[in-house]
């Protein structure tokens, strides 16, 4: 074989074989990155939702899942999921996620919420959120992510889901605390905005959700 036809051939196999551990390796780890996701995700429904937990593989979660096509973006859009829990002494709770864009990255929120009839049939209060993603400006914009930040979405109805700044940060145990907007992050106020629109996507998926549940009762 002359070395016209060997070297060829040699680099042909060891493109061959690479290419074939670069896909079991992709595939592997593909398998555990998606867990890992899923299980953030699940980790983020369990404190909204305030439900414990059982992180096993094949634990049953502690509510009912909803599937629906994309309210917007088009066909190509994916669809989205709905999470319906009766919490201990809480009664019916709603979840769902949203997505916005933020300063440098999309910032992803994890929504808990319940039908606020003092509102009208048609809106909710907001029970808790939690930031499951982003990768915003570090000490400004990632501060999305610090428990002061997202408590004040705590009992928030959803006619005060709006953004004011340079003011403190809403106490949702504040005796006006039903009248008061959420409070940008100081130097954030793109990122903050990010939050409050995804909340909103969140709360018209589960409008979207309830709806459709009444229809078919």
């Amino acid at each position: 074989m002359t070395d016209a036809v060997r070297f060829p051939l040699v680099l042909g196999l060891i493109s061959l074989f690479s290419a074939a551990g670069l896909a079991v390796s992709y595939q592997a780890t593909y398998d555990r990155i998606r867990y890992q996701v899923e299980l953030k995700k699940a980790r983020g429904l369990s404190v909204v939702l305030g439900l414990p937990l059982d992180e096993s593989p094949d634990a049953k979660r502690p509510w009912e899942e909803h599937t629906y096509p994309a309210l917007d973006g088009g066909q190509q859009a994916p669809p989205f999921v709905v999470y319906e829990a009766e919490a201990p002494k809480s009664g019916r709770f709603y979840a769902a996620e949203g997505k916005a864009q933020g300063y440098s990255s999309k910032v992803h929120v994890v929504v808990a919420a319940h039908q606020a009839s003092a509102y009208g049939p048609r809106q909710f209060t907001v029970k808790a959120i939690t930031v499951v993603g982003q990768l915003e400006t570090p000490g400004l914009g990632s501060r999305c992510t610090e428990p002061e930040f997202q408590r004040e979405f705590e009992r928030l109805p959803e006619a005060m889901l709006d953004l004011i700044t340079n003011a403190p940060y809403r106490d949702p145990n504040a005796p006006d605390s039903e009248n008061q907007h959420v409070a940008a992050i100081p130097g954030a106020t793109i990122t903050s905005s990010a939050v409050i629109a995804a909340v909103h996507q969140a709360l018209a998926r589960i409008r979207h959700h309830v709806g459709q549940r009444a229809a078919t009762r």
